[in-house]
């Protein structure tokens, strides 16, 4: 799969509940109380009553609280220590890269990254899936409750409950267990769709599908980025390309296209759309030109956009129309001076063709000096005018490598000129070297 547009964080939805120690979890009384309700539902009169489902449901509601211990995503190790209490056992790991700390408790391990709590893993729970207990739970006093008289209190338990599907969904993506994820994130949202509850959280949406696409389920992904879209969330356009890429996924590519094609349109500085539509038309056969008219449709709304023009330099690039891509460049840089994409580009172009040049120059005979030279001072012309292109970007972004890199060697071939390249070659030298460090 090509790239996918993520930047969710374990942290980014998380949920404050009431918090309570773990010191006040019994779980002694809540298994007793469990075998009640077991009990009760399987009652002949107590199991048609709704309310005898509702606090099925709540009971459930209060198992999950006590196995996560009311911990939230998000919580730093200090604020765990006050509200949950201080781990029996710490310990920490290397995975990935990355400092995993694991804080074990009674019933749960809580896991935190960077400080902050990511995810737990039940050890011994009080009663499997809590969650899924508790919606059917209400779902199923919901339908015994013909003349709603428990409809606000099914409201503020169906509301709780949509938030601490959300967490754990938000826990299960932390964790890599993505379908899992998407699992708890869809039904947080068909809970919100519910019209006792009425309030879909949007970014959720898209998350069911996020997950789902990054866990293998195309389908599913799908599925969520559609009604994602029916509420009108779109993830600043990345939605576009990552519905495009689970249909080709689902060799869907087609239909797939219809969404890039619209997300151009409104999203036109999305280069992940852009390199989309024009990757697509090649690996077709197609000619990527077609691109253009997307292109210029959305400059006949405001061709005063610097991104359009850049994304015009940046096709004419690809299909190696020097002159074409040099006049768009030009003209986003002249529209935003400050275009760092421009820029690097339009020094790039220039750097490139000196290397075409510096290939060409390397397959004249030796005995042809005055052509290869004539060669050569193309090729030095062109590195010339990619110099202060790349300064500016250097200025623009100093933390890009390919920036320095191309600014080293540049500055290497034209040392001999005189001191003040001499030095800028060793200054920039430097910074690469500390770069590769």
């Amino acid at each position: 799969m090509k790239r996918i547009i993520l930047f969710f964080s374990a942290a980014l939805i998380s949920v404050s509940l009431l918090a309570q120690t773990s010191k006040s979890v019994n779980f002694n009384s809540l298994e007793k109380k469990i075998q009640k309700s077991n009990e009760r539902i399987a009652h002949v009169k107590h199991g048609l009553n709704y309310a005898t489902w509702i606090s099925r449901g709540e009971l459930m509601m209060e198992a999950y609280e006590a196995m996560t211990l009311s911990a939230r995503a998000g919580m730093t190790t200090n604020e765990f220590n006050i509200i949950v209490g201080v781990p029996k056992q710490q310990s920490e790991k290397e995975v990935d890269g990355q400092t995993i700390t694991e804080f074990q408790m009674d019933r749960v391990n809580f896991f935190f990254i960077n400080g902050q709590l990511e995810y737990w893993v039940f050890t011994n729970n009080i009663v499997e899936n809590p969650l899924s207990e508790a919606y059917n739970s209400f779902m199923k006093a919901k339908e015994l409750d013909a003349k709603g008289k428990g409809s606000k209190k099914l409201t503020e338990n169906l509301t709780k409950l949509k938030y601490h599907f959300i967490s754990e969904g938000t826990a299960k993506y932390a964790q890599k267990e993505y379908k899992e994820s998407s699992k708890y994130f869809g039904v947080s949202v068909e809970i919100g769709e519910l019209p006792l509850v009425n309030v879909v959280d949007t970014v959720v949406v898209y998350y069911a599908g996020l997950s789902a696409q990054v866990g293998g389920d195309n389908e599913n992904a799908v599925k969520y980025y559609k009604k994602a879209l029916d509420y009108k969330y779109t993830a600043d356009g990345n939605i576009y390309y990552n519905i495009f890429e689970a249909f080709v996924q689902l060799e869907r590519d087609k239909e797939g296209l219809e969404y890039l094609q619209t997300g151009f349109l409104k999203f036109p500085k999305n280069q992940s759309i852009l390199y989309g539509l024009i990757n697509y038309y090649i690996s077709k056969g197609d000619d990527p030109k077609l691109v253009l008219d997307y292109i210029h449709k959305a400059m006949e709304t405001d061709a005063t956009e610097p991104s359009l023009h850049f994304a015009e330099g940046t096709l004419h690039d690809k299909l190696e129309n020097f002159v074409e891509a040099e006049k768009s460049y030009k003209k986003a840089i002249e529209l935003n001076p400050n275009f760092f994409d421009a820029i690097y580009n339009l020094g790039a172009l220039y750097f490139n063709a000196g290397v075409k040049y510096l290939e060409e120059a390397n397959k004249v005979p030796a005995r042809e000096i005055e052509k290869y030279d004539a060669v050569m001072a193309k090729a030095n012309g062109e590195f010339k005018k990619s110099i202060p292109y790349m300064e500016k970007a250097y200025e623009l972004n100093p933390k890009n490598k390919a920036v320095v890199e191309t600014l080293r060697n540049l500055y290497f071939r034209f040392r001999i000129e005189g001191d003040e390249m001499q030095k800028k070659y060793e200054q920039m030298n430097e910074i690469f070297v500390n770069f590769e460090e």
